[in-house]
């Protein structure tokens, strides 16, 4: 008995389906921007630049830094899928990803438990909103890194079944941008 991942094979991808499964991923990507530019709007339209003296913005500082390192890392995941230990180098940077993003996780959640800013007034509203969506895309980006940390360890990570992996660090660098963004949005403009 060895104690050797299982290799598994999948169907490998050809060049143009590859070049294909990209682009729709990139294209899909770019429309869940269009969510967060609709929340951007409502908060100017709502409650302008406003923001509450409550707000700790030192949270909000960490939870963006962290996802900014999350996604740094997780784009590094990119760069490490060549050479003789490729596998354990993707995974251990997937792993770091996903461990950053779960702390910004954590601040957010954090801040939530505070309460400084009522659901009821409009800064409240769209605080609540707007990181509520940050939270449910990060999310579903922590699942598409656990999947391909999974896939990973099953299977060797040849460069047509590499897929799995980069789709998930594509996204994973949206949601970092978006929450950076969320962030810029909500306590400095």
């Amino acid at each position: 008995m060895t104690n050797a991942p299982e290799q598994r094979r999948s169907a490998a991808l050809t060049p143009a389906n590859y070049r294909a499964v990209r682009f729709s991923m990139l294209f899909f990507i770019a429309t869940q921007i269009v969510p967060f530019v609709v929340l951007f709007e409502a908060k100017y339209l709502y409650d302008g630049s406003y923001v509450s003296p409550q707000a700790d913005q030192g949270f909000g500082v960490a939870g963006a830094v962290l996802m900014a390192l999350s996604a740094w890392v997780a784009w590094q995941a990119l760069r490490a899928r060549t050479g003789p230990d490729a596998r354990e180098r993707v995974a251990t940077r997937l792993k770091v990803a996903a461990g950053l993003g779960l702390l910004a996780m954590l601040t957010v959640i954090y801040q939530w438990g505070l309460r400084y800013a009522s659901p009821q007034g409009r800064f409240g509203e769209m605080y609540y909103v707007i990181s509520g969506a940050d939270m449910v895309y990060a999310v579903v980006g922590l699942i598409m890194v656990g999947i391909a940390i999974l896939r990973n360890a099953r299977q060797d990570m040849a460069p047509e079944r590499f897929w799995t992996a980069e789709a998930s660090v594509y996204f994973w660098v949206y949601v970092a941008l978006a929450w950076i963004a969320s962030w810029v949005v909500v306590f400095l403009l």
